[in-house]
């Protein structure tokens, strides 16, 4: 009776394990099929010296905004043009400029918002007689912090000027209403609207006191070009790796849009 009772335990222990085996290979295999079937969340589309852009999905970026320090980086601003013209005297000349005559002529009487000339903290000086596009821009905003003058060309366009250096263009001084700094404030995105649909952004280093130029972000990934073209949400999740989702003003169902990492390799 007792060798049964071994008998029939023994069997049911062996097919307990049995059943236990075969649920864990299912589950195995389940995983492994899961595995196969996952998208790569991260996928290379340009790389050089100094970045690399990656396309990611939008778990990933959320996933990177909740574990980045985020902070508003908002700079402030002067859009009143009779205050900022107030703040700027002695530095910055003011006035209206027309063509009418066939030769260019600026009145600086007249309060016009066009730029006649001005004086930067190092001493350069520039007039609209050798910068013929400063007769053709109105006062846009005046931003303190930075010392730049911000400018509105033609199609919208910007056009600007630091003030400290004398650097002029929108191409190397930017719009900082694009500015998102790193956490140590070493790095910077910057950018612009040069007048077409699609802005245009760099990366600007941290030189002593000044933000200078560091490396252009490409817009151009892939052979159809355009990849990229108006970033928002843009964040740092740390000093060299920036995160931001591209949009088009056109096409919503477009398919470059989506969420995008930026690497930087510092040198």
């Amino acid at each position: 009776m007792k060798q049964l009772i071994f008998i029939f335990l023994s069997t049911m222990l062996v097919g307990c394990q049995q059943k236990a085996v075969v649920k864990q290979a299912k589950l195995e295999e389940l995983a492994d099929s899961i595995a196969k079937e996952k998208v790569p969340v991260e996928h290379l589309l340009f790389r050089n010296d100094t970045l690399s852009v990656y396309k990611i999905d939008s778990i990933d970026f959320f996933d990177a905004k909740a574990s980045s320090i985020q902070k508003t980086d908002s700079l402030p601003y002067i859009e009143d043009f009779k205050q900022a013209k107030k703040r700027l005297r002695g530095r910055v000349v003011f006035g209206a400029g027309n063509l009418e005559s066939g030769k260019l002529e600026m009145d600086t009487l007249t309060d016009g918002e066009s730029l006649y000339s001005f004086r930067s903290t190092r001493g350069d000086t520039a007039s609209v007689f050798g910068n013929m596009e400063f007769a053709f821009i109105g006062f846009y905003r005046y931003y303190p912090t930075e010392d730049i003058l911000l400018f509105e060309g033609g199609h919208s366009s910007d056009f600007s000027i630091d003030l400290r250096t004398g650097l002029m263009g929108a191409e190397k001084v930017g719009n900082p209403a694009y500015i998102v700094y790193s956490p140590d404030k070493q790095l910077r995105l910057n950018g612009y609207f040069p007048g077409q649909e699609c802005s245009s952004y760099f990366i600007q280093r941290k030189v002593d006191k000044d933000y200078k130029f560091y490396m252009e972000v490409p817009l151009h990934l892939t052979k159809e070009g355009f990849d990229l073209c108006n970033l928002k949400d843009v964040f740092w999740k740390n000093n060299n790796e920036l995160y931001f989702r591209n949009t088009f003003f056109s096409d919503s169902k477009d398919a470059r849009i989506g969420f995008f990492k930026l690497n930087i390799n510092l040198r």
